[in-house]
Order: structure tokens, then C-alpha cells, then sequence
């Protein structure tokens, strides 16, 4: 999802995977189970999982590059149910009422029941789907690869409305954010480097601001957010952004270049940064801690457990004291070119990750 990460896979996809040393201290991190997810494949051609879990009413949820979508108790790893769905299935999940939405490159999108994996229907929408679809007020948001937006009822498949839009530029990553929904509006960045808002009812695009100006590798791929009634979004290629969400003016640059999906934590920012670093920021720009914990960049970002928790590009967790901004302890994902290119999910006292070497684990 990012694009130093995918520099890296496309240059070793072939090498030789190197284990890491084990870790001395785990005392915050602690694998209750974890799964081997990864597919058969030829040398040379190494599957990267680029999606994530899910968690809801106590099940984890996780599809694999191999098609199976899996249901798993959160206790103990036991699976619920499986279904092979044939598609590589690329995206997070989403859930209403009693049902999980996801969808696969193929394009198809799938609604199940939770609890048995009973399907209510499935739909082609032509383009794959990589990010995980919105529910709201009965309605699904669907942000497909090739710049398109499928509105669609919730209950029945219907397709309400399609946005699709025109990206000249020809170096892009194909990258999609989950979009934001603020009232009447559809908030989501674009791979020509701009944020725009839709509206909710027919689709129209009400404004768009670009705000990165470099001429490949524009995505403005971080999930946007709403903090001091303010929309923070990005790209990896520019810096982070204040935007007006009734006009799409910039109100503000923050000065940090991230690739982590922004998180707010009270009236904090938690940003991980292209250097290596996880940074404390108020909305008003200003930092107020920062920490040095890898020479690679920071992928994801969460609080858990009163802590920060932060993936880096080299194959690390790290849990970091935000008073002091000390590392407390870190966990080896098990190969130099292991990462997390989606995000880190808890539930309470229990935190799910999956990572770009197709393994699922689930620490308590």
C-alpha cells in the first residue's frame, strides 16, 4: 500500500527469505495463535498479502490470496467457517446487521452471513476491490480499483449510482482509500494526487483540491479522517493535510511525509512517518513527542492497551510508552521482508495483524 514497500517486494521478490533472530523481551507481545495463510506458488513469484483482519462479535475474520474467506474464534484460532471463494481476495471486510461484506480482484463482492458464512448474494462490479467497503444508513460505498465508486442498497446488490473518474497521470499506484462519510458527503482521496468529496444521494462531485504536485506516484491513498472539524489525508509523496471538509481548501500542512494511516487519540495525531519515526501531534500542527524506532518507514499505527503500537517496513512491531517515547518492546514478523501493509485491528484486550507474508496472528 505503499510505495517504498513496493519498491522493495518487486526488488527481492525472488531473494531468499532471511529469518529474523528471535526477540528477548515479549512481554506485551503475545501470540495467542496465528495462522500460515500463504499459497502455493512458484519461486519467483511471491504472493504479498496486502489486506487485513476484521474483528466482530468475537470473530476474526481473513481472506487469503488463495480465494478462502475464514471465520475464526478469537479465543482460540478454532475456524468457524471457510469458504472458497475463488478470487484472490485482495480487501478488508466491512459488517451489517447480522452480515460481512468483502470483496476480491476479480471484482466480486460478497455478503455472508457472520455466523455461517451462508451467502446472501454476490455481485460483479468489474474492477478489483482492494479496500474495504462503507456501510451507511442502508447503503454500501464500494472504492474499486481503476478510480470508480459503486453506491449500492445494502439489502439487495442494487446499484444506485457509479462514479468513475478520469486519472491522466500513467505512474500510479493504483492505491484506494476507505472514504469518509461527513453528512451528505463521500470523502476519498484520488491516484491523480487530489481529495475530493461526492455527494451521498447521486454521486456528483461537489469539490476536489489536489493537493500533491509531484508527477508520479501522486496517490492520495491515506484514509482520511475527521479531527478538529478538519479531514486529515495524504499522500506518501507529499506531505500531510488540514482540509476544509465544506470546500476542500487546505487549512494546513503539517510538514511530515507518512505512510501510516493517520490516527486520532483524544485531541492527538499518531502519525508514523517515511523516516522511521512516530510522532504525537496536536491538530494545530505542533509536535509534541516524537520517536526514532526504525530506519524504515512506519507502515501502521494503533493504540492498544494504554500504548502505541507501530509496524515498520523492515518486519517489526514496536510497542512504544507514549509518556516517554521509549520503545517497551518489539516482535520479529518472521522474515526480513515481512511487513504490514493494512491495519492493525484490536478489540479490547486482543489485537489482530496480518502480514504482506500471508500470516495471520492474533496477540492477546
Amino acid at each position: 500500500m505503499r510505495l517504498i514497500s513496493l519498491f522493495i517486494f518487486l526488488l527481492v521478490g525472488c531473494a531468499k527469505l532471511k529469518p529474523h533472530a528471535p526477540t528477548k523481551d515479549e512481554r506485551f507481545f503475545k501470540v495467542a495463535w496465528a495462522k500460515n495463510l500463504d499459497s502455493d506458488y512458484m519461486s519467483g513469484n511471491l504472493p504479498i498479502g496486502l489486506g487485513a483482519p476484521r474483528v466482530f462479535n468475537d470473530i476474526v475474520y481473513m481472506g487469503s490470496t488463495d480465494g478462502l474467506m475464514s471465520a475464526y474464534d478469537i479465543e482460540t484460532g478454532r475456524v468457524l467457517w471457510s469458504v472458497q471463494d475463488n478470487t484472490e481476495l485482495g480487501g478488508p471486510a466491512e459488517f451489517f446487521k447480522d452480515h460481512i461484506v468483502y470483496g476480491g480482484l476479480t471484482g466480486r463482492l460478497f455478503v455472508r452471513h457472520y455466523l455461517t458464512g451462508k451467502l446472501k448474494y454476490a455481485i460483479d462490479l468489474a474492477a478489483p476491490i482492494e479496500s474495504a467497503p462503507v456501510y451507511y444508513n442502508e447503503r454500501l460505498i464500494v472504492y474499486l480499483r481503476g478510480h470508480q465508486i459503486v453506491h449500492l442498497d445494502a439489502e439487495t446488490g442494487k446499484v444506485l449510482w457509479v462514479y468513475k473518474r478520469a486519472v491522466p497521470v500513467t505512474t500510479t499506484l493504483q492505491r484506494t482509500t476507505k472514504p469518509l462519510i461527513l453528512g451528505n458527503k463521500i470523502i476519498l482521496g484520488f491516484a491523480d494526487g487530489f481529495v475530493g468529496a461526492l455527494s451521498m444521494d447521486e454521486g456528483i462531485l461537489l469539490w476536489e483540491t489536489k493537493i500533491v504536485e509531484n508527477s508520479k506516484f501522486v496517490d492520495v491513498d491515506l484514509n482520511p479522517i475527521l479531527a478538529g472539524g478538519m479531514i486529515i489525508t495524504g499522500s506518501p509523496s507529499g506531505e500531510l493535510k488540514a482540509i476544509n471538509p465544506d470546500n476542500g481548501a487546505v487549512a494546513r500542512s503539517y510538514g511530515l511525509s507518512v505512510m501510516a494511516h493517520p490516527l486520532l487519540k483524544g485531541e492527538q495525531l499518531v502519525l508514523g512517518t517515511n523516516d522511521g519515526e512516530v510522532v504525537l501531534m496536536n491538530v494545530n500542527g505542533d509536535v509534541l513527542k516524537r520517536a526514532q524506532i526504525s530506519k524504515q518507514p512506519v507502515s501502521a499505527v494503533m493504540w492498544w492497551k494504554d500504548t502505541i503500537v507501530a509496524a515498520s517496513f523492515d518486519g517489526y512491531l514496536w510497542a512504544i510508552d507514549p509518556l516517554t517515547m521509549k520503545v517497551i518492546d518489539s516482535f520479529a514478523l518472521g522474515y526480513t521482508y515481512s511487513s504490514i501493509f493494512s491495519d492493525l485491528v484490536v478489540q479490547e484486550d486482543f489485537m489482530a495483524i496480518y502480514s504482506s507474508r500471508n500470516r495471520l496472528y492474533l496477540f492477546h
